[in-house]
């Protein structure tokens, strides 16, 4: 403080000021020091005197000449102080007091007093303890032997050499066991849990002197069925010697990790605990047992040079490195191995037998000890395929539910195992982490009870190891390429789910690009692990200070989660492959056993992608060939030429010179027209979809069929979608069926602008598509123009005649005969004979009347019923009754349910559908069985409204006509040759009519305009 702002103080408080500036140095010189600096002392007129070192101030002299410098004039004043002190400990007179103390202006100087006070007491109590030390250090250079030069005894304490049992009760630390002297603290003691008894006391024991029963230590056992009981949960280490030598051996924290504390005035030391599975001697046991023999060599060699050191007639001083005597160290450490031997054998019996897969049951506890990483494992609600153990974190109860404001818990909620599996993600094969809780139980369970386990203890351990290979096997070869072509019999995976039967493209790549939630990252991180709880291992002091464990001589818990952290970092060293992308040649039979056997396929039929199991994928079996394929041989032989000619063009590269077509390289432009595009056109049901799968089925290539429905509607939509279908035909290899082409091939008009766009579009994406193209149409008439030059060929299918009805119906009751021999069901009798009469018969029936003719899909429908009545009849008859046919009678009931549908039809139309699709230009169904047409010019005219004709309602179905066709039976056997002449005759026959026909369609349209107009006028009135 600056003199110039401020007074002097008076000399009393400068006395006082000079003490307190400087405590530190003033402690000094109160003590005594042996420096050469004066101390200083106050005189009675408040000024500081020099004093030499040798004299010693004496503190209470120094507070009575405070005292008497702030009052000279006050008798009795030590004693007026402690009247004051005594009354200001109650709360009424203390403000009283305190009142009076402010009002004489005297706080300032009473808190300078406090300040003195504590000075002073804390310099005594240093003067104490260093006393104390002086004895110790007197005591232990026996007979006054001198020190070492600059040597500070601090060696270890040493504790009683006894392993001890104690319970849960006896266990805990209070100030009574913790203030014991060590020589009283065993070195080793351990917890038993609730499951050690007490021994009843018998009567040598009473004979001996026994007041209470010893306790019953019971140490693990193994149970006949192979249950291991652990009796023992935790293991304290006192011996400060011992944690310095396992410190040393194991590089774990133990002697590092513990505090030496002050309670009451004496030295109390903090031990370290080791908690139950014991993680630490399951690691170390080896090197444990290894340095006894290490301790005793070094006994062997302190004795040895003291033995020297007394032949040279020198004394042998402690060494300020040797804290503790290696014969006490050697007494601890044979208690923890006899600790390893008898209390812990059973539990290295257990694991030794979870090792060689003989162990049955388990205890919650002891999880740990079943799983190693990098096992093998499999889950018990699934078991498709095998796990790799990578982590496992838990299994044991939270210490303390306090955490830092800074930390974050890591709650794990049972013992988490975290496993990876593989899967493919089109070009290698990537690992996905699973975590599989096992929820805390008590008492013990079957190891194959438990959510996952090692594959070993499975019962069926040897036949899962079988399926996982061989499922492993077959989804490598399924995706080791980049695409092939399968068949599905079975359910999908998806939700949801549903039953599958049909022709897939296995591409695991596209299916990832398509569905952005099936894609698998490339590799695992360590950060996605399973956090450990550090709680598991944090404990309050029993003194429940907070700031730290080893408060007041308490237990410090080994820290073995680090031991997990340790074994991690060596397996991410030994198996870190395992967490990233493999190839398929780098795979190992373990990682084909972790193959997820799921598959994302491409369903050619729904045009849908899927996950399907890797079993229910079995190789396609083409079934549809050209030779049961009933078609004019003319079409056979055309499109076969196209197709074979169409592969040779693509494979012109590699082929040789005699093999290579040349028709691809006719176009100016290349990569334009190089595709093969054929449209089949004609009635509903004569084969044109089957053709195209006859073509997929002969070439071995899948049949990629697409509707208007996946193209859309706009310009762009068409664009976008028919590159994206195109793209995936030409990948894949397949046969592309566009069927009902005709509502993107319409003929553009004036006035219909976005029909055109879609038309312009769709003719622009047909130049440049390169694979196999088949456009089917029953609607050729409304075809834009411009297609013709972008089509190869036309194939034109004619309506049914009865040679191919016959043929058809032939097939159809074969494969119903093969369906009964491969399922052994024969609940009806088929009669062949019956049948194929009916075919000729209805046939006719219907060609007689003018009628339309069963076309091959409504034979496929007709066969479909009367097979589910001729069941049904089966399933409802009575024990008495005969055993149901598949004949005419269920065929009958078929053709009635199409003739009434047939009769509405015309009723309502007034025309068949082959006349009506004649009539608006759509198509000819009598092409090629019919005279030559006769143009519009040559047939006369009526003027409008001159032909009123009511409609005729048909002639209703008559069965008994069937005699005619009945009586016939002499033609059932009749060779196709002569049904071809029977077939001629009746095209001449019906050619005559040509012309009255063409005057009945111009009559039927003059009557529709008129009804036209006549509703126009209705409307307008």
């Amino acid at each position: 403080m600056d003199s110039s702002d401020q007074s002097e103080p008076p000399p009393s408080l400068a006395c006082e000021e000079t003490l307190l500036q400087s405590p530190a140095k003033n402690s000094d010189n109160l003590q005594g020091s042996d420096n050469n600096e004066s101390t200083g002392v106050v005189a009675p007129n408040g000024e500081i005197c020099a004093e030499s070192a040798d004299t010693a101030p004496d503190p209470l002299q120094i507070l009575t000449d405070i005292d008497k410098l702030a009052s000279l004039d006050e008798t009795d004043h030590e004693k007026k102080i402690r009247n004051m002190a005594r009354v200001s400990q109650y709360e009424s007179l203390g403000k009283d007091v305190l009142e009076r103390e402010r009002e004489a202006g005297n706080l300032t100087l009473r808190a300078r007093q406090s300040i003195l006070h504590h000075t002073f007491t804390t310099l005594r109590i240093d003067d104490l303890e260093k006393e104390v030390r002086d004895l110790k250090n007197a005591l232990h250079n026996k007979q006054g032997e001198p020190e070492s030069p600059g040597f500070k005894d601090d060696k270890f304490p040493i504790h009683k050499h006894e392993l001890r049992a104690s319970s849960i009760d006896e266990f805990r630390l209070n100030r009574d066991k913790v203030m014991l002297p060590t020589e009283e603290q065993p070195a080793l003691e351990m917890q038993l849990s609730p499951a050690a008894i007490s021994a009843p006391l018998s009567k040598d024991m009473r004979r001996e002197g026994h007041e209470t029963p010893p306790r019953l230590v019971r140490a693990p056992t193994m149970d006949g069925k192979g249950t291991y009981h652990m009796f023992i949960e935790r293991l304290r280490i006192r011996s400060r010697p011992l944690m310095s030598h396992l410190e040393a051996v194991t590089g774990r924290p133990m002697i590092s990790a513990v505090d030496t504390d002050t309670l009451f005035y004496e030295e109390v030391y903090s031990s370290v605990v080791i908690l139950r599975p014991f993680k630490f001697f399951v690691r170390y046991e080896t090197a444990i047992r290894e340095s006894v023999d290490e301790v005793e060599w070094l006994i062997l060699a302190d004795a040895s040079r003291k033995a020297k050191k007394s032949a040279e007639g020198r004394k042998s001083n402690n060494s300020p490195e040797e804290k503790y005597d290696n014969k006490d160290l050697l007494e601890d450490l044979k208690l923890l191995i006899r600790f390893l031997d008898n209390d812990l054998r059973p539990m290295f019996d257990f694991r030794q037998q979870i090792k060689d897969g003989t162990a049955s049951r388990i205890e919650y506890s002891d999880l740990w000890h079943l799983f190693e990483r990098g096992d093998i494992v499999v889950a018990r609600a699934h078991q498709d395929h095998a796990y790799l153990v990578i982590n496992f974190a838990g299994g044991r109860d939270i210490l303390t539910s306090e955490v830092t404001k800074e930390e974050t818990p890591n709650t794990v909620g049972g013992f988490v195992v975290d496993c990876v599996s593989l899967g493919s993600n089109g070009s290698t094969y990537v690992p996905k982490l699973e975590k599989i809780t096992i929820k805390k139980f008590h008492g013990s369970q079957p190891i194959s009870n438990l959510a996952v386990y090692p594959l070993r203890f499975d019962p069926n351990a040897a036949e899962l190891r079988a399926r996982f290979l061989s499922e492993g096997r077959k989804f490598v070869q399924l995706t080791q390429s980049p695409f092939c072509h399968k068949r599905v019999c079975g359910k999908t995976l998806d939700e949801p789910s549903h039953d599958l039967d049909a022709q897939v493209i296995v591409d695991m790549s596209l299916a990832m690009n398509a569905k952005s939630e099936w894609r698998l990252r490339q590799t695992l991180s360590s950060d996605e692990l399973t956090l450990r709880d550090k709680r598991e291992t944090e404990e309050r002091s029993w003194c429940k200070h907070t700031y730290r464990d080893s408060c007041c001589g308490g237990d410090v818990i080994l820290k073995d989660l680090e031991i997990d952290d340790l074994e991690a970092e060596e397996f991410a060293g030994r198996m870190g492959r395992i967490l990233g992308p493999l190839k398929s040649e780098d795979l190992t039979e373990d990682d084909l056993m972790l193959m997820r056997p799921n598959l994302h396929a491409f369903v050619l039929r729904s045009r849908q992608w899927v996950t399907v199991r890797t079993a229910d994928i079995h190789d396609v079996v083409f079934e549809n060939s050209f030779n049961d394929l009933i078609l004019p041989d003319e079409h056979k032989r055309t499109v076969q030429a196209l197709v074979k000619t169409h592969e040779n063009g693509r494979n012109s590269q590699d082929s040789t010179k005699g093999n290579s077509s040349i028709g691809a390289a006719l176009d100016l432009v290349k990569g334009k027209g190089s595709g093969l595009i054929i449209l089949l056109h004609g009635p509903p049901g004569v084969g044109k979809t089957s053709t195209a799968e006859c073509v997929a089925d002969d070439t071995r290539r899948p049949l990629y069929p697409i509707t208007c429905g996946d193209i859309g509607e706009t310009a762009s939509e068409v664009e976008a979608n028919l590159q994206y279908n195109f793209q995936l035909a030409h990948k894949w290899g397949c046969v592309l069926l566009l069927d009902e082409a005709d509502i993107f091939l319409a003929r553009r008009t004036r006035t219909d602008l976005r029909h055109n766009a879609v038309t312009s579009v769709f003719l622009r994406s047909l130049e440049y598509y390169e694979g196999i193209l088949f456009l089917t149409t029953n609607r050729v008439g409304v075809i834009d123009p411009a297609f013709k030059s972008r089509v190869q060929m036309f194939l034109f299918y004619p309506k049914l005649s009865l040679d191919v009805t016959y043929k058809l119906y032939e097939k159809f009751i074969k494969r119903a005969e093969d369906e009964q021999n491969r399922t052994g069901s024969y609940l009806f009798k088929i009669k062949k004979k019956e049948i194929l009469k009916f075919a000729k018969s209805h046939f006719r029936r219907l060609e007689k009347r003018g009628w339309e003719t069963w076309n091959g899909r409504q034979i496929r429908n007709a066969f479909q019923t009367a097979i589910a009545l001729a069941e049904h009849e089966s399933m409802t008859m009575d024990l008495d009754d005969s055993k149901p046919s598949l004949g005419k009678e269920q065929f009958e009931r078929v053709a009635e349910g199409f003739r009434e549908f047939d009769e509405y039809l015309i009723t309502a139309t007034g025309s068949t559908e082959a006349d009506i699709a004649k009539r608006e230009g759509i198509r000819n169904d009598a092409f090629m069985t019919t005279a030559p047409v006769v143009p519009m010019a040559a047939i006369p005219t009526p003027a409008y409204g001159t032909q009123h004709k009511q409609r005729a309602r048909p002639a209703a179905y008559d069965s008994s006509s069937d005699d005619d066709s009945e009586s016939e039976s002499d033609t059932d056997e009749e060779d196709g040759s002569n049904r071809q002449r029977s077939d001629g005759r009746k095209v001449a026959a019906t050619s005559a009519s040509k012309q009255s026909d063409g005057v009945s369609a111009q009559s039927r349209e003059q009557e529709q305009y008129q009804q036209f107009l006549k509703w126009q006028r209705m409307q307008a009135h």
